[in-house]
């Protein structure tokens, strides 16, 4: 289990989540909890765990998510050294 924001750059790569297409899915996923797949979100207390195929990534509150998500949406390509 990863957690957000201190291994964000290793559960991005080692989930290939820094590609446009990996990164929908993750953000699909987190809206949409409980969906299958590849990429996969499912609540757990007042985090949110989102399933890479690698590894789990835990958002501890709504602060994390939301820079999650600025992370991997287009803007946030580039970013950080991935």
């Amino acid at each position: 289990m990863r957690l957000w924001p201190a291994d964000e750059t290793l559960w991005l790569r080692e989930n290939g989540a820094w590609r446009p297409r990996a990164a929908r899915h993750a953000l699909r996923a987190l809206a949409s909890l409980g969906r299958k797949g590849r990429y996969a979100a499912r609540p757990d207390g007042g985090a949110k765990i989102i399933a890479g195929p690698v590894s789990a990534l835990a958002l501890l509150d709504a602060e994390a998510e939301i820079r999650f998500v600025f992370r991997v949406t287009p803007l946030g390509y580039g970013e950080a050294d991935l």
